[in-house]
């Protein structure tokens, strides 16, 4: 009955490792045989479907349990080598916040979903309605995943306990992951003389 902790990725303006965003959903695979290498091809697919379908998504599992070091015990990519350009700032995410039965610490997560990723031609103020409603169509593939014996999980590594996600929802706040950014390129200089 093994915890994972998914490595989901996309792949955006290059295929550079600095350019992966990367979301980390825990799942809870208690069936009677356990297949990271599908469960990792199902949310890669997944992913890059709920991301449009051609983008370049990987998955990496990893058992969250026990003592570091942790290597990956499942893998998988989908439409590999055709990273897309972003389409907005990479530091603009969508959060997907989540929660077991109550709202506290230790019983909820969030999951920051890059909005240079979701086909958005403009960003406004605030993430419109219908953004809203595509990142929590998210939730619905995590929920969906691997049928009865896979939980999506609040995992809390203080209490080592996986507790089964229950409600959802996406507010209307941008959110900024500033580790997403690019290094800078070019730079601008003057001088002052008083």
């Amino acid at each position: 009955m093994p915890i994972y902790r998914a490595q989901l990725s996309v792949h955006l303006d290059s295929e550079l490792p600095r350019d992966v965003m990367t979301i980390t959903p825990h799942f809870d695979d208690h069936g009677v045989s356990s297949d990271p290498t599908q469960l990792a091809q199902d949310l890669a697919t997944g992913y890059a479907s709920f991301l449009g379908g051609s983008k370049h998504t990987s998955c990496k599992l990893y058992v969250a349990t026990g003592s570091p070091p942790h290597y990956p015990v499942g893998e998988a990519e989908a439409n590999a080598s055709s990273a897309a350009n972003s389409s907005c700032p990479r530091e603009v995410a969508v959060c997907l916040s989540f929660y077991s039965q109550r709202n506290v610490p230790r019983s909820r997560g969030r999951v920051y979903v890059p909005a240079a990723a979701l086909r958005l031609s403009t960003i406004g103020v605030r993430p419109s309605g219908p953004v809203m409603t595509q990142v929590l169509t998210l939730a619905d593939l995590f929920t969906n995943l691997g049928g009865v014996d896979v939980d999506w999980v609040v995992w809390s590594r203080i209490d080592k306990e996986a507790r089964p996600v229950s409600n959802f929802y996406v507010d209307d706040e941008w959110d900024t992951i500033r580790s997403r950014g690019m290094r800078p390129t070019t730079r601008l200089t003057g001088t002052a003389d008083e």
